[in-house]
């Protein structure tokens, strides 16, 4: 009787829809089929629970004709359509089927102007994005304005640059231009140039050079030279530009290890900058004697403490592509146990020379784009619609299958030379430390797991540093965060994170830190804090103020423990916390890792 009752019920709730979808989505006969014509329907019937309506519409933009995205789209442009998350999120599927697809919503579209011009700063940037996707004209005044617009936010800025230079006429151009050669910040002349890019590459590199010409030290190239590292012929075209011009000698050497970081040693503007900088040009890869010599000089000489200073470092960048315990990038293989599987002379002519052996799992491809994007990354997974890459910053890039116009292997993405910027007995400390992984002894696998990627928040709001926050604090300013006011930082292979690596100087500061914890069986989690300084912990909302052992009862999910760390100046600050598993628990979890 029940499942009578039930079926009548979907029966009249078919029905309804497919009235709703006659009349809202206004099919006529020649439109073209739709592959969610049923999920259409079920999502025009007003009967789809709230908690399934983000998955519906994603579907919907994954799959749906133009007259299907159209009905998506007049929702998320009504101000009480969708939650404004989903608002958020559908405009984000909706550029996705705009840019694998080629597939955008019927009709008249200049309601999405509206949203461009949201005091909501997410809603305003998802507009923008999307519009410039769409290529809409009718927002370039509205990007002009915040291009040029020193007080908006730098993601702001970047949204409204990019979306000038998807819209790539004369005006976009002529705006960007303008705010190059202005006397404005440097951070904006070089966001500017970088959007100059991909419209007119000769007068980008012109442009470039003279920037970098005028720069201090202090100022980041990193947007800038991105640009060029993603884009046909750039990094040739900054060559040339930059042959003619005199850099200062440290921003010479930021620009080249920046270049290195990010897996990027093209000869000719590695050249140009190892010139400036007065570093030697990249060495060739070492013979078989010289490594012989050199692995012998690594047992004798090498200190494995000071190599993991040398691994740490930001220069040298071994972090942004390999993880240690799970902690750090993603991009090369962990390393935790390879001294443990590998000879002292593997781990040298992995350093010194990348391209020799690289695992087939490693392996980049070269995407050339038909609009002169290049990009370069392992392969994640790919379809017919799209290819999705890591890149050397460890970023997921996904490029349409339809917009590739070239495809060819590439190295590896340490590039080669990165030793350049080390000493000789640096080289040596940084081979003994690899070599010592996973062995007994310091460097050694933990059977005890402590959290190795930390959270910290960049710019922590005074009501967190000022006194110890209270519950409202941590809801408003901690738990209402958003992704990228955080920054990672690591610990070291033995689980201690040092602090005075995060913080300015031997100047005394406060700093918010946090980590995850994965709980996929309900029970109590034991975490052990360890800290040279004065601290008070949280786990989720719940304080623990300054007790160095805890407890909590974690339903199964992402759960974090963050920690209040007031540093002193005095020596090498650290903090250590363990995760454990209290004798009578049943929980089953995972600290998290990446980067």
């Amino acid at each position: 009787m029940l499942f009578v009752s039930c079926r009548r019920w979907w029966v009249r709730c078919l029905a309804i829809a497919i009235l709703s979808y006659s009349s809202v989505g206004q099919l006529r006969a020649d439109d073209p089929p739709s592959a969610v014509g049923p999920v259409m329907k079920l999502f025009q019937s007003g009967r789809l629970p709230a908690e399934r309506q983000g998955t519906v519409v994603e579907m919907i933009c994954n799959r749906g004709n133009e007259h299907d995205l159209k009905v998506v789209f007049d929702k998320v442009v009504q101000p009480d359509g969708f939650p404004t998350d989903l608002r958020i999120k559908s405009m984000g599927w909706l550029s996705d089927a705009a840019t694998t697809r080629k597939v955008k919503p019927a009709g008249d579209l200049k309601a999405l102007e509206q949203l461009v011009g949201s005091k909501e700063p997410a809603l305003q940037m998802a507009a923008i994005r999307l519009a410039s996707t769409w290529k809409d004209t009718g927002i370039t005044a509205a990007l002009q304005t915040l291009a040029a617009n020193g007080k908006a936010s730098p993601e702001l800025q970047r949204a409204a640059i990019d979306g000038l230079v998807a819209i790539g006429d004369a005006a976009s151009k002529e705006t960007l231009l303008k705010i190059a050669s202005s006397n404005a910040a440097q951070d904006l002349r070089m966001k500017s140039i970088a959007g100059l890019v991909g419209i007119d590459l000769p007068v980008a590199a012109s442009q470039a050079a003279t920037t970098l010409e005028t720069a201090s030290p202090q100022d980041n190239p990193a947007v800038m030279l991105d640009a060029f590292f993603n884009r046909k012929g750039g990094t040739d075209a900054l060559a040339a530009a930059l042959k003619t011009r005199k850099l200062k000698v440290d921003v010479a050497k930021t620009s080249l290890r920046y270049m290195y970081s990010v897996g990027i040693s093209d000869a000719a503007l590695s050249g140009v900058l190892s010139e400036a900088a007065g570093v030697a040009s990249d060495p060739p890869p070492p013979t078989q004697e010289q490594v012989a010599k050199i692995v012998g000089e690594v047992v004798a000489k090498g200190h494995a403490a000071r190599g993991e200073k040398v691994f740490r470092r930001t220069d040298v960048s071994c972090m942004r592509c390999h993880s240690v315990s799970r902690a750090g990038g993603q991009v090369g293989p962990d390393l935790s146990a390879l001294g443990g599987s590998s000879p002292v002379d593997y781990v040298v002519n992995s350093i010194l020379n990348p391209n020799l052996a690289v695992k087939e799992q490693y392996v980049t491809r070269i995407f050339v784009l038909d609009n002169g994007k290049a990009y370069t990354g392992v392969v994640i997974d790919r379809d017919d619609t799209r290819v999705r890459i890591r890149d050397a910053q460890g970023k997921t890039v996904i490029i349409p299958t339809a917009d590739i116009d070239e495809e060819v292997e590439g190295k590896s993405l340490m590039p080669q030379g990165i030793t350049k910027f080390l000493t000789h007995d640096e080289v040596l400390d940084l081979a003994k430390f690899v070599s010592e992984l996973g062995k007994p002894g310091p460097y050694e696998i933990r059977k005890v797991p402590s959290i190795q990627r930390w959270r910290l928040l960049a710019k922590p709001a005074k009501e967190l540093t000022d006194d110890v926050p209270h519950l409202e604090h941590i809801r408003q300013f901690i738990v209402g965060s958003q992704p990228e006011e955080w920054v990672s930082a690591y610990a070291k292979v033995a689980g201690a994170l040092p602090l005075e690596e995060l913080r300015a100087g031997k100047t005394s500061t406060v700093l918010i830190l946090q980590g995850e914890v994965q709980v996929n069986e309900p029970g109590k989690v034991g975490f052990k804090i360890q800290s040279t300084e004065k601290f008070q912990a949280w786990v989720d909302t719940e304080a623990f103020d300054n007790k160095t052992d805890v407890e909590a009862a974690l339903e199964a999910g992402r759960h974090t423990i963050t920690v209040r760390v007031e540093v002193s100046s005095r020596e090498a600050p650290e903090l250590k916390v363990d995760v454990l598993k209290p004798t009578d628990s049943t929980a089953q979890f995972e600290v998290v890792g990446g980067t």
